[in-house]
């Protein structure tokens, strides 16, 4: 019987330690949470990984614009709270010319929001250019995903024909691959 007594005082020694080890973990894992180093760590793994699924379609927008000598920079992106997602770049730098990929979840929730954010109807337009600001916007919208380009300077910006290209390229492409 003693045998039986020792084996289950190792048993709760053994889960105490395990017990305690976990509380560690966790413990370690708040304070990184708390001081950004897994948000961090987590940029850096998505930079040097690209492992989201919208980096084929970054990775094709800045090589297209590349062939066209068009400098894709300062890229940022912003979450929604309805899970939507929002990249943007400066276009060669320059604040007044950028460019913003929105991602949704569903076309139907592209479609409203786009509506709403840009007076663009019904957001249906594969590729159009809109009275937004006197005409200084460019959508092209396929399935979840809306590509905009928007110049705060003039009129008829030098990038607008371009990016009607690249954005009819990169639609096209999509076309192609299995959804």
């Amino acid at each position: 019987m003693r045998w039986w007594k020792v084996g289950l005082g190792m048993a709760v020694a053994l889960s105490l330690t395990t017990g305690c080890g976990n509380l560690q973990r966790v413990a370690k894992d708040e304070m990184s949470k708390y001081n950004m180093q897994s948000y961090r760590q987590g940029n850096e793994r998505q930079l040097t990984s690209g492992t989201t699924l919208n980096t084929a379609m970054l990775q094709a927008l800045k090589a297209e614009c590349a062939q066209r000598g068009i400098r894709l920079t300062h890229e940022t992106y912003a979450e929604g709270l309805d899970g939507n997602i929002s990249y943007s770049y400066f276009i060669n730098g320059d604040a007044r010319h950028f460019i913003i990929v929105h991602v949704f979840n569903s076309e139907q929730d592209r479609i409203r929001e786009i509506s709403e954010i840009y007076g663009s109807g019904d957001g249906k337009q594969e590729i159009a250019a809109y009275s937004v600001a006197s005409q200084t916007s460019v959508i092209s919208a396929k399935g979840n995903t809306a590509l905009v380009y928007a110049s705060s300077a003039q009129k008829d910006s030098q990038y607008r024909e371009e990016m009607k290209a690249v954005f009819g390229q990169l639609l096209e492409q999509m076309r192609d691959r299995p959804e």
